[in-house]
């Protein structure tokens, strides 16, 4: 559907949402909220996307998480975009945050604390969209649950070396997740061009990225990993 096309269906929509309200009838106020709510959807490729840069704070002695910056990109110019940060707590809860834009852009959120697990969810929608969009903070936990109960390790950014510095990949970063925060050791099992294992040791606590550093022209660039969890803080 095109983009001008969401405007006028919005606005026929709320007329007649407001011609239910004012008639007193309330089977058509429900056909037409129902209608909204199931035909009114943005096309995939049209919805605002948010991107979360999260670090470890400093003063957490390893634990915590800080979320910095949101990056909104949207494929409608200068739509109005509400974002919502869910992020876990390791009392279990998660924490609700706004966020609301006049367009795309960078949200300085500075939402940092040492009681985050490091898990979070985040979506973005256009104000036009009203309650079409699908998520509530009573779904987030569920969806938060089917990723699995645990601990997991990706890389997720890697390099191949240049053919005049020998060849091979330079491993940068990876990403661990952890479901709720536990404390994680990695070993990092790197497959070496002569068919043996060259094996990495890393350390950290909650879901959060790693810096590997890790490379050498006598890699492939293939790799295995053992998540062990070491604490889960149960006795919190």
């Amino acid at each position: 559907m095109p983009v001008f096309a969401y405007y006028r269906l919005a606005a026929l929509l709320n007329c007649l949402l407001i011609h239910c309200i004012s008639m007193k009838n309330l089977l058509c106020y429900f056909v037409i909220l129902s209608f909204f709510i199931s035909g009114f959807t943005i096309d995939d490729e049209l919805k605002p996307q948010v991107k979360v840069v999260r670090k470890k704070p400093e003063h957490c002695k390893g634990k915590g998480s800080s979320f910095e910056n949101l990056y909104v990109s949207s494929s409608i110019k200068d739509e109005k975009i509400e974002v919502w940060l869910f992020v876990q707590k390791y009392d279990t809860h998660w924490l609700k945050k706004v966020y609301r834009l006049n367009k795309a852009g960078i949200v300085n959120s500075n939402l940092a604390s040492c009681e985050f697990t490091g898990n979070y969810m985040a979506v973005a929608f256009y104000d036009f969209e009203g309650i079409g969009h699908d998520v509530n903070l009573r779904e987030v936990p569920i969806i938060h649950n089917a990723r699995g109960n645990k601990a997991k390790f990706k890389v997720t950014r890697r390099k191949k070396l240049s053919d005049s510095r020998g060849g091979g990949v330079y491993f940068e970063e990876g990403e661990v997740f952890t479901p709720k925060g536990e404390a994680v050791d990695i070993t990092l099992f790197l497959e070496k061009k002569d068919g043996g294992w060259r094996k990495k040791h890393y350390s950290t606590i909650g879901s959060s990225n790693i810096i590997l550093e890790v490379g050498g022209s006598d890699l492939t660039g293939r790799y295995k990993s053992l998540v062990t969890v070491t604490d889960d803080f149960s006795s919190l």
